[in-house]
């Protein structure tokens, strides 16, 4: 009998097993790689005040912030001081104190959240431990396709670990081997001008435009080029000096990452469009889908809708695309979305280190 076409979704439950952080688990880390007093009173203020919210204002580590809860929030913070401004009797650049100044502070201090999180990332994955993931990689089938919202090396590196040949979907290696759709970017990405040739590293992704100028349009997709680092040791250097990098009159290079937030400016990322189109057309096609450590929160907003877009075109064509969820963690809330998302959901309260992968 044929072997189901499947396609496994990933969130950072399914890096967790490994040593990677989850979301509720990364703001301590990257203040601490901060070491900015003035940002840390801020965080304490909003989270006393999503405590109130919440109902758990009975003491301070009663609320745990994930770093998305801060993104969003913080965007309503700066919004109320703008609003202040309007209040203020001197205009907004007439010194360090005015509302409109308060506002450019919380969003210069997610921004150094932002370029925190690469080191973080880069730092936690070098210390994973692989074996969870190899365990799944064992079990994959050529077949097979990956989506997945997490930004660390994990899943690439066991798939090459275990010989089975892997791309993003998009580059000189798109058509072989395992897709590995990275819906929100990758810590191994580059976003460079494409003027710049970075050498050691694979060009992914060029838009080929027939009206572009020589110079700047303004536009991201059309102006810059998405590279991929080929060795970890050049990740390394890159990310520990990225701000080092550039040469004189360069545009800057950046990480390939979407950031933090509800609120993703996906566009930013050069071929991204492309890597959720194929992500999709995998989903349509899957004869399954696997769901690990990912519960389509709010936080998820995006997905929910493109996946919605999938599932809804497959029933209304007869053909309902099986879902199995595999998290420990699943209550009602959970579960309801997925059945809202995909319809036909199923659920396994287990780490998915303890799965047995032969089963699907």
């Amino acid at each position: 009998m044929a072997e189901s076409k499947r396609v496994f979704i990933f969130g950072a439950g399914f890096s967790k097993p490994a040593g990677m952080p989850l979301a509720g688990e990364l703001l301590p880390l990257l203040n601490a790689a901060l070491q900015v007093e003035e940002m840390r009173e801020w965080l304490d203020s909003l989270q006393k005040r999503l405590a109130w919210l919440s109902g758990r204002d009975c003491g301070r580590t009663s609320l745990k912030l994930s770093i998305e809860e801060v993104f969003h929030y913080a965007y309503f913070d700066a919004e109320a001081h703008r609003l202040r401004q309007h209040l203020a009797p001197v205009g907004r650049g007439d010194g360090p104190g005015t509302p409109w100044r308060q506002a450019e502070s919380i969003q210069r201090w997610l921004s150094y959240l932002e370029e925190a999180l690469r080191d973080v990332i880069h730092e936690q994955e070098q210390a994973a431990d692989l074996a969870p993931i190899d365990r799944w990689a064992a079990s994959v089938r050529e077949d097979d396709a990956v989506l997945t919202f997490n930004y660390d090396r994990l899943v690439e590196r066991a798939l090459s670990a275990a010989g089975q040949p892997w791309n993003h979907g998009i580059g000189p290696d798109g058509d072989w081997g395992v897709p590995i759709f990275k819906l929100h970017g990758a810590i191994d990405w580059i976003v460079a001008h494409r003027s710049e040739s970075v050498s050691h590293s694979d060009l992914l992704f060029e838009k080929k435009n027939v009206n572009r100028a020589d110079g700047k349009t303004g536009s991201i997709e059309d102006d810059y080029r998405l590279w991929r680092w080929r060795s970890a040791d050049k990740l390394g250097k890159w990310i520990a000096g990225r701000e080092l990098q550039v040469r004189d009159g360069a545009a800057p290079w950046t990480v390939g990452i979407a950031g933090l937030g509800a609120h993703k400016e996906l566009h930013r990322i050069p071929g991204l469009g492309a890597v959720w189109v194929g992500g999709m057309r995998a989903l349509h096609d899957a004869n399954r889908a696997i769901v690990v450590g990912f519960s389509m929160s709010d936080f998820d907003a995006m997905a929910q809708m493109q996946f919605a877009e999938v599932a809804e075109a497959r029933w209304r064509a007869g053909r309902p695309l099986p879902v199995l969820v595999i998290d420990p963690c699943l209550n009602e809330a959970t579960k309801d979305r997925f059945r809202r998302v995909f319809r036909c959901a199923g659920f396994v309260e287990k780490e998915h280190e303890q799965f047995d992968w032969s089963t699907v």
